[in-house]
């Protein structure tokens, strides 16, 4: 979830990339009534999402200016050899207050609009590879769009706690009851811990899901050893407050981080792993920012950093703590701090 400068900057790069998507792909027309046609179509198709690549095979896509302030990101790993488009998280469903904004559809995205990192070409034009779709975890700023994809594609999660996305607990549990929005109704597959993911026909997508507790009891993350590309969801990122619910825990989170550490120390070229985020960070180096990140929550738990704010959100008395430089920053349940202190080894 996310705010401030790391929000502006997002959005700030989306309105670069819709002046670009206007001036490279406008028609050129001799007639008043054409450039009024044309116009409407463009005002039409203006995409809710921008895309970038990031490595050989994989995509960021940011959905740029949602009505939740969120811009999440998004993650689409192409693998033409197994027929398949690997999808990390769905985004907000493209709700926009933006009237420019005219292509909603993350998947219609996918399949129809020229991205010019993939020499010019939609990520899955006409929809010929078949997708799967990997839940981060199960908040409505990362699901919201996943209905389109489920009518077809598998849809995997964390198996670490089926009662946290069970039917009866998900419509709480995605914080869509607390925001009044209708929760998506899709069947989720759980898988478990270091599970390879495979196309329909059994061929890697190098992809293997790590159960990544904390944040949420159901967060995962996503290794790809052969790119150096650690994928984390909202277990962190820089710039905006990482935000906790009532169901995270502090001292999973700190297990989580300690784990995610080892993994990338144990590569031979562990300086060079990168961490993608669910917000605001990707392309970092994955050490450096972990380390830091797990240094800031320690002074979060120990008294060190300092309360900013103490307020209710939700009806839930909160805590919100932010570095003087601005880079890591936690809106959390007071109650969550203080389970942690004398539990947590700092």
């Amino acid at each position: 979830m996310c705010s401030s400068l790391g929000s502006a900057c997002i959005f700030l790069l989306g309105v670069l990339y819709v002046l670009f998507y206007l001036v490279t792909y406008r028609r050129p027309h001799s007639h008043l009534t054409n450039d009024m046609e044309r116009g409407t179509r463009e005002k039409k198709e203006l995409p809710a999402f921008t895309a970038q690549r990031l490595t050989q095979t994989t995509f960021l896509i940011i959905e740029w200016d949602d009505i939740f302030n969120e811009h999440p990101f998004i993650y689409a790993k192409v693998v033409p050899s197994a027929n398949t488009i690997l999808i990390m998280d769905t985004g907000c469903g493209g709700a926009t207050n933006n009237p420019d904004i005219g292509l909603k559809s993350l998947r219609e995205f996918i399949e129809t609009v020229a991205i010019p990192d993939n020499n010019g070409k939609p990520l899955n034009e006409g929809g010929k590879m078949k997708y799967i779709v990997v839940e981060s975890h199960c908040h409505y700023d990362h699901i919201l769009a996943v209905e389109s994809f489920a009518t077809d594609s598998p849809i995997l999660g964390s198996s670490h706690s089926p009662t946290f996305v069970s039917p009866g607990n998900f419509p709480a549990n995605s914080e869509c009851n607390s925001l009044g929005i209708r929760a998506p109704v899709y069947t989720l597959t759980l898988v478990p811990h270091l599970h390879e993911i495979t196309s329909s026909a059994g061929v890697s997508l190098g992809m293997r899901v790590l159960h990544t507790p904390g944040h949420t009891p159901d967060e995962l993350a996503l290794w790809d050893a052969e790119e150096r590309m650690l994928y984390v969801g909202d277990t962190l990122y820089e710039d905006d407050p990482i935000i906790f619910p009532t169901g995270g825990s502090l001292p999973d989170w700190f297990t989580t981080i300690d784990q995610l550490i080892e993994l990338v120390k144990a590569q031979p070229d562990a300086e060079k792993v990168m961490i993608n985020c669910g917000h605001a960070t990707t392309l970092r180096p994955a050490l450096e920012v972990l380390g830091t990140c797990r240094r800031f929550m320690e002074n979060v738990v120990s008294g060190k950093e300092a309360v900013k704010k103490r307020y209710l959100r939700r009806e839930t008395w909160c805590l919100q703590f932010q570095q003087d430089n601005g880079r890591f920053s936690l809106i959390c349940p007071e109650k969550l701090v203080l389970d942690a202190k004398g539990v947590v080894v700092v």
